[in-house]
């Protein structure tokens, strides 16, 4: 979903951008960049306030503990490839991309020409030196996003080898769209320079960093004279702060306070449509990739099959959908509408069937107890407290178990939670990567079924083309869901919300990930 509401008196305008075609064996792209925004004059000396709901705990790409500090990153370190506003995979510092026939490298053709902030060159080298440390370095977490890789050597110049380990890898080149495919100046990494409160000239981006507090503000200005992208650098400086509360990041955008920023609860889209439609505030909506849903694990009650199919039966996504007026469309589905990986025909085997609920329940004897927790405050504890009525109406016993919203994430990946209502099934750009992640990785969607452990192995081959593979993760799918691990519920709506100088708003990639890259944003004069 795209609808957009544009204040009368800004006049959206298309730019397009030169396409350039790749060519690349399992992982290759083509260029397309597409930008609108206010048709007026770029204002180059303006300063862009952000708002967002994440804080930043530190500036350093393999340090990142949540995602939620990507959108601070971007505009400072550029990445080997990126993704567009719909999760397309494009070139970044990489332009082209193939894997060896025989799957036992991942070549990257990089871009002439660039140079980081402090001077030192992009090539070949600097890629080895930024993959080696993410490998290597004490805390670094994206060593589990570059295990597949083995070694590294250096073609040419612009040119670099990431040899493989058998049948792995096929994910690398959605993977180098986030912070592991972040690069530094290789002058840092050779000094050991610690960049987590001032990355000071490592990166390459179009933006410097000029202040920053943790937890609370970014301050970035312009990097004259070393940007490679010319949709990039619009504005002469970039404001972000951490706004935790939707309603006061809203309530900046009502009072010129603050330039941009998003909202996903329900309350607050509602009311910046409304916004929108008296032609205050422009906005623009998508639905989320995250799948908003229950996770379960096979303990106590729940390790009776019978009993997770039971919660899956239970549950009404129309009713959850209601709590959002209408801004979660339901899916029962793991991959997203459009995904190559998605099956378009599938029927989800546990559809809302209160009658088949109760003769679940009926058949273990007694009400099984389920402990249901969830972020204490998030926008997850309204369809909790109805998840919990729906269970007690097939004679589940439902408890609610609210724990800060830092800890039922990582606490339920350490097996510390039976049950958990989140909003943080988030498919990845190649499905080989959420599959590792959700379905055979930590939170074990396949309950350990070796079935879909050989799918996945077999999926994930690199020398594969995306048709082999995509009944693969179809199958994937569909025996996953058949073992009610996970009952998918509906995608939130995530509007981004803005004031009517600001350019390109539907253009931002990472939107539909809850995050931002604002990279090419600008303002009109």
């Amino acid at each position: 979903m795209r609808d957009k509401w544009i204040r009368g008196s800004r006049n959206l305008a298309a730019v397009a951008v030169a396409a350039v075609a790749l060519a690349g064996c399992g992982g290759g792209a083509s260029s397309s960049t597409a930008s609108s925004g206010n048709s007026g004059e770029l204002d180059t000396s303006a300063t862009l306030r952000v708002a967002t709901a994440a804080p930043s705990r530190n500036l350093d790409p393999y340090l990142q503990t949540s995602v939620g500090g990507y959108g601070y990153l971007s505009p400072i370190f550029d990445r080997l490839t990126v993704v567009d506003a719909d999760g397309n995979l494009e070139p970044g510092l990489a332009e082209s991309w193939e894997f060896a026939p025989d799957g036992s490298y991942l070549e990257l053709k990089l871009r002439k020409g660039v140079t980081f902030h402090d001077g030192a060159p992009f090539d070949a080298a600097a890629v080895v030196a930024n993959i080696e440390r993410g490998q290597t370095m004490e805390g670094s977490t994206v060593v589990a996003a570059l295990k597949s890789i083995t070694g590294t050597d250096v073609v040419d110049e612009h040119t670099v080898r990431l040899r493989l380990a058998p049948g792995a890898g096929v994910e690398l080149p959605g993977v180098f769209s986030n912070n592991a495919g972040m690069m530094i100046s290789p002058r840092f990494i050779e000094a050991g320079t610690d960049i987590r409160n001032n990355p000071g000239k490592s990166g390459s981006g179009a933006y410097e960093v000029a202040a920053y507090v943790p937890e609370e503000s970014l301050t970035l200005v312009r990097a004259e004279g070393t940007n490679w992208d010319p949709e990039a650098g619009k504005v002469a400086g970039i404001e972000i702060k951490a706004m935790p509360d939707a309603s006061t990041r809203l309530n900046g955008l009502k009072t010129g306070a603050v330039d941009i920023s998003w909202v996903s609860s329900a309350n607050e889209v509602v009311e910046a449509q409304s916004l929108a439609k008296s032609g205050t505030l422009a906005v623009d909506e998508v639905s989320f990739r995250n799948v908003l849903g229950v996770y379960m694990r096979a303990q106590g009650d729940l390790a009776k099959p019978e009993v997770r199919q039971a919660v899956a039966y239970s549950i009404d996504p129309a009713a959850v959908s209601a709590l959002f007026s209408g801004t979660c469309t339901p899916r029962q589905q793991l991959f997203p509408a459009g995904s190559w990986a998605a099956d378009d025909s599938y029927q989800y085997p546990y559809a809302f069937d209160l009658d088949k609920a109760k003769s679940l329940v009926q058949s273990v004897g007694g009400a099984p107890k389920i402990t249901l927790t969830f972020g204490a405050g998030t926008n997850t504890e309204k369809p909790a407290n109805v998840i919990q009525s729906m269970l007690a109406a097939a004679g589940l016993d439902a408890d609610l178990n609210p724990v800060p919203n830092s800890q039922n994430e990582p606490r339920y990946v350490a097996g510390d939670f039976q049950s958990m209502v989140a909003n943080s099934f988030t498919p990845r750009v190649d499905p080989a990567e959420t599959v590792s992640t959700y379905i055979t990785g930590p939170y074990d969607l396949s309950n350990g079924n070796p079935q879909i452990k050989e799918l996945a192995t077999k999926a994930a081959n690199p020398t594969l083309s995306q048709d082999e593979r995509a009944p693969m993760y179809q199958d994937i799918a569909e025996q996953t869901l058949e073992e009610a691990m996970f009952v998918p519920i509906c995608n939130l709506t995530n509007a981004t919300v803005a004031t009517d100088k600001v350019t390109d708003i539907d253009g931002i990639a990472w939107v539909n990930n809850g995050l931002f890259d604002i990279r090419h944003v600008g303002i009109a004069k």
